[in-house]
């Protein structure tokens, strides 16, 4: 058989294989078939819906809800945006850690992602397709989340306003407050997600994904119990410094630390007074106050780090097994 003749034949099977080659477009659409398809995926949301319309309805049967919107709806506005944005960011967390222990330590687990691996689909492909199928879920996830909040928001301003007209006191710095709760849940969807991969990939299994991802955020904001305790004690600064280096309780109060405060003009014995309000996240606080710029750089550590270790290891540790 001539060289010429053996290149001939050659040529079109590699033509052939880097046409069966998948897209990254194509892995992303299989691994959103696989999430819809995905049990857990569906009761995870029906769950947090059923928990995001029941905090509603307890928000538009409380006691004061009428009376504020009345007659301080700019502070009642401020009040709904304020928990309405933390419940969103609350279960929509959970939702990316345990998609993301199922999407990718599951895989792991039950040997799958090695027949995708055998058919040509690089690793770091792979597992960009499963990041980015996870993060349009759940934004998925979080656009249905605020806009059950938005109808409930409405509802509740027609119902109670008692044919006032709340909405005429929205200026454009609460709309600006707006875009910053918007942004804080944006970097913690980041955040999360890049802990909920790494833990899978570290762990290689559903139970360590689940555990180290769902448990991170619970040590984290219960370690500033010990650090006080620790502060005084030892009268040292440098424990009260340290809960400036936790993740949650620095995504807990993001808001807190990079949104401008917000003023309000009130009637006073004296006439009128311009209150300022800071804008306020949920969960713990640090030890410490902590600047925005901090906040984000400890921020961008962590998914910095979280990024490098789902990386490295998913390129490394397939080659030397």
């Amino acid at each position: 058989m001539s060289v010429a003749s053996l290149g001939a034949d050659v040529a079109p099977v590699t033509f052939a294989a880097r046409r069966m080659r998948a897209s990254f477009g194509g892995l992303v659409r299989g691994e959103l078939r696989k999430l819809i398809h995905l049990r857990i995926t569906w009761v995870l949301a029906a769950v947090i819906t059923l928990l995001i319309v029941g905090a509603q309805l307890l928000l538009v049967t409380g006691p004061d809800t009428g009376r504020q919107v009345r007659n301080d709806p700019l502070g009642a506005f401020y009040t709904l945006i304020e928990g309405d944005f933390a419940l969103v960011r609350v279960f929509s967390g959970i939702f990316l850690l345990v998609i993301a222990a199922h999407v990718i330590g599951l895989e792991y687990q039950q040997g799958t992602i090695r027949i995708l691996l055998g058919r040509g689909v690089g690793r770091l492909q792979l597992l960009g397709a499963k990041v980015t199928a996870i993060l349009l879920v759940g934004l998925a996830l979080i656009v249905g989340a605020l806009l059950i909040e938005l109808l409930f928001a409405t509802g509740l301003t027609l119902a109670l306003a008692d044919g006032h007209q709340p909405w005429q006191a929205l200026n454009g710095a609460f709309w600006g407050s707006v875009g910053y709760y918007l942004l804080c849940l944006a970097i913690n969807t980041v955040a999360t997600l890049a802990l909920g991969v790494a833990a899978a990939v570290v762990g290689r299994s559903l139970a360590f994904g689940l555990a180290v991802g769902l448990s991170w955020f619970a040590v984290d904001n219960l370690m500033t119990i010990p650090l006080s305790i620790l502060v005084q004690v030892t009268h040292s600064a440098f424990w009260a410094n340290l809960s400036g280096a936790l993740l949650g309780p620095v995504l807990n109060r993001l808001p807190d630390e990079i949104a401008p405060p917000w003023t309000q003009i009130v009637p006073g014995p004296h006439g009128a007074v311009t209150v300022t309000h800071t804008l306020s996240g949920f969960g713990p606080l640090t030890l410490v106050p902590v600047p925005g710029s901090h906040a984000l750089l400890v921020i961008g550590i962590y998914i910095v780090v979280f990024a490098v270790v789902a990386v490295v290891l998913t390129r490394r540790r397939d080659v030397l097994e």
